[in-house]
């Protein structure tokens, strides 16, 4: 820095020779005039500009938030910081060059879907999404209990919500399925897959779900079941064979899903043994006898077998020659 003009006198004009800056960074000195300091800078050549932003993106909670990314630039390339969206807030002073950083405020969100804006910086895109508040969805669930009978059906109940609420629903036993998908939004008849029961009675749950402080709601599932009897625990037949009999009852649980005739429950009656032979079909509805061949035996011992109408077994004995 050279004076080249008013170096000495009264009142007059100070004329300074400045040469190039060549850096990369600004420089500074001083002119004194009459005792009084004059300062002086000088901006860097002409640099080529980037710029940088990390992180790119943040999520926040419903509840909103303050954050922060950093800009990455050279010295004397000049940015600044802005968003459209009005539930981010820039902060004033994210005008800078060179490296800096941009503070910002996500506002609460009120709304139920997840929301997504932008910061934008000298082209650079910051990310910025925000999760619903699912908290303002109600939710109602009914039927809560179901009873179907024994015979393989399908039951429904009906979720009540807002068309933007979410929910998921699970079957907790192998025989229960959903059908038609097991999520969803909004307002929802659920369809319930039973698989048939000829054996005890038994319970199951479908687990309705939503992402709220409730957690969901449980419908319960009670589906009947039948109960079995026989005539006899055993028959004795002699060693030249012949036919044999026995009747089973049967009684559906709860009575009502027998019907009119008390015939809803089926079974089948099996020998486990090939010198027994079961001429009655199966399977059978309601109370029915069983018919039995039995084969001569030729040995000189006894045998013996089994016929299983479900849950109950008839032994059969045999004598021998």
């Amino acid at each position: 820095m050279v004076i080249t003009g008013g170096s000495s006198g009264g009142t007059g004009v100070v004329s300074v020779s400045v040469t190039a800056n060549s850096g990369t960074d600004s420089r500074n000195g001083t002119l004194t005039i009459a005792g009084q300091a004059v300062a002086v800078t000088q901006r860097p050549a002409a640099v080529s500009c980037s710029y940088d932003i990390a992180p790119s993106s943040q999520a926040f909670a419903k509840d909103g938030g303050a954050g922060s990314f950093a800009v990455t630039a050279p010295a004397g390339c000049a940015w600044s910081a802005s968003t459209p969206d009005g539930w981010i807030s820039v902060a004033s002073s994210s005008v800078a060059d060179g490296n800096g950083t941009v503070q910002y405020t996500v506002a609460r969100s009120s709304q139920l879907e997840t929301r997504t804006g932008a910061i934008s910086v000298a082209g650079r895109r910051f990310e910025v999404s925000q999760a619903g508040d699912t908290g303002l969805c109600e939710y109602r669930v009914s039927p809560v209990d179901l009873s179907p009978c024994m015979a393989a059906t399908e039951i429904t109940t009906s979720i009540v919500t807002d068309a933007t609420c979410s929910w998921t629903v699970t079957p907790d036993a192998s025989w229960l399925s959903v059908a038609g998908g097991a999520s969803g939004r909004g307002p929802a008849t659920i369809t319930l897959k039973v698989a048939e029961n000829w054996d005890s009675p038994r319970l199951g749950l479908l687990m309705v779900r939503w992402p709220t402080p409730t957690a969901g709601q449980n419908v319960r599932v009670a589906q009947a079941g039948c109960r079995y009897a026989v005539s006899t625990a055993s028959i004795a037949v002699v060693a030249t064979g012949g036919a044999a009999r026995f009747d089973v009852y049967q009684q559906s649980d709860p009575y009502t899903c027998g019907g009119p005739l008390q015939n809803g429950c089926m079974w089948t009656a099996q020998a486990d043994v090939p010198w027994i032979t079961v001429n009655t079909s199966t399977p059978q509805f309601g109370d029915n006898p069983v018919s039995l061949a039995i084969a001569a035996n030729d040995a000189a011992t006894a045998r013996s077998g089994n016929v299983r109408v479900r849950d109950q077994l008839v032994r059969i004995t045999q004598a021998g020659q």
